[in-house]
């Protein structure tokens, strides 16, 4: 069971809510509960997640090999190894496509910058 609130809602907001309940046949309750519920769900993780992570760490490992022999191309890593490479990352993958179709690969250029750094100012 949950916990009751009673809240007050601004005009324009219940308007709008009024509106969205009226128009999929719902009570205007089950609109706020679900627009609170999505706004505080947590963010889905992909199950995938660990096997990419793994892929990384892989393409790290790589790394000083990679740039060495593949500077300036794209990589596919698969599986704790290199699986492909191509200068054209369409053509690579196509082919990563076609020959893992299940797998989670990791495809990125082999660069001299190992990994790009994101700066936000505010």
């Amino acid at each position: 069971m949950g916990t009751q609130v009673v809240l007050d809602v601004p005009e324009e907001a219940y308007r709008q809510v009024e509106e969205l309940a009226v128009t999929t046949e719902r009570d205007i309750t089950d609109v706020l509960l679900e627009a609170v519920t999505r706004t505080f769900s947590p963010i889905p993780v992909n199950p995938s997640r660990s096997v990419m992570n793994q892929n990384v760490e892989t393409y790290k490992e790589l790394y000083p090999e990679l740039v060495l022999t593949h500077l300036g191309q794209f990589v596919a890593i698969c599986d704790g190894r290199l699986v492909d490479h191509d200068p054209d990352p369409v053509s690579l993958l196509q082919r990563v496509r076609t020959r893992f179709p299940e797998k989670v690969v990791l495809r990125r250029k082999a660069e001299t910058v190992p990994e790009h750094q994101l700066q936000i100012r505010y």
